[in-house]
């Protein structure tokens, strides 16, 4: 299903129909539209202190179970065109990360990786789900790789999408962050185009007027997002990532889009190098969030990685090697 081509129709159709309507209530709108396009509806569920909201379709028994993490920033949204793709052949779980979304806002204790990781695990718990495929982007990725270490027994595969993890190839918000300047955070008008275009090679479409309101959202949550940021960077001198991948038995996709400017596109050698058992793609013509930019291409990807792990010899662990 290619939702991406319903947006301009959908546009062209419901836009007198909903002009009487706040520019919200018309981002609500099709927000919920994308997501029942996908198959997806959004659920919510206490874990411990913490509200975590979460999208997920109609789970059936004797289906594998994905969860998929969105990274800095992000949203549970951020997957929702990927999804549409997967939805009816996986279980699929896709929660707003504390801090995140319409998660609750927590405290800096539970921002950083290890916190998110256990707090997922927790997640699953209550939601009775024993083991899944993960997949996450950017900071999504570092949980996930985080969690696959920390958890084995919980993790089937890993799919990883520019994940967060090395920075032995600086990149351009390095450059930008060494400047006092975070591109990743929207401050003012004007930030959230800047943000599209400095993260996305591709840029989907966006009807009007969700750019506008997803613009006031994120200035809005720019105290929170400064805080998460301060948090992952103050907890990242006791986080050895190569230490971390050696440990990881699973197999493990690599996806790297060859045009990230948040993390080089480098670094994607790093991974492949350092995880046992790990196959890489390269993207052309993709920036730092391909679910996003290529989502059928992303989906494809991690169905056909999935479906042959059962068909590859079974790995050896990292002690027997």
């Amino acid at each position: 299903m290619d939702t991406g081509r319903l947006w301009p129709l959908a546009t062209l159709l419901l836009v007198t129909l909903l002009a009487g309507c706040s520019r919200s209530d018309i981002y609500e709108y099709f927000i919920d539209r994308e997501r029942r396009l996908a198959g997806l509806s959004e659920q919510q569920i206490d874990v411990g202190e913490l509200r975590i909201s979460y999208l997920t379709n109609d789970r059936l028994e004797g289906r594998d179970s994905l969860l998929l993490i969105h990274g800095f920033g992000g949203s549970k949204d951020n997957w929702v065109r990927m999804a549409a793709h997967l939805s009816d052949d996986y279980n699929l779980l896709i929660p707003d990360l504390a801090g995140h979304g319409d998660s609750s806002t927590g405290t800096e204790s539970d921002y950083p990786v290890e916190a998110q990781a256990a707090t997922l695990t927790r997640f699953l718990d209550e939601l009775d789900t024993a083991s899944v495929h993960m997949a996450g982007n950017s900071m999504g990725g570092g949980i996930t790789l985080y969690f696959a270490s920390r958890y084995p027994e919980r993790v089937r595969s890993i799919s990883l999408y520019d994940p967060a993890g090395s920075d032995r190839y600086p990149a351009e918000l390095d450059e930008q962050l060494e400047e006092g300047n975070n591109p990743l955070v929207v401050r003012e008008s004007g930030d959230f185009r800047r943000l599209m275009d400095f993260v996305l090679e591709q840029k989907p479409f966006i009807p009007w007027p969700l750019g506008d309101v997803m613009e006031r959202e994120a200035i809005a949550r720019q105290d929170i997002n400064d805080r998460i940021f301060a948090a992952i960077q103050a907890s990242a001198e006791d986080y050895h990532p190569e230490q971390i991948m050696a440990t990881v038995s699973v197999p493990a996709l690599i996806v790297w889009g060859e045009q990230d400017r948040v993390l080089h596109p480098d670094n994607a050698r790093v991974f492949e190098q350092h995880l046992p058992n790990a196959r890489l793609v390269m993207l052309e013509n993709v920036g730092h969030v391909p679910m996003l930019e290529v989502p059928e291409r992303s989906a494809q990807l991690m169905r056909e990685f999935i479906t042959g792990i059962s068909d590859d010899p079974e790995p050896a662990s990292p002690a027997q090697r």
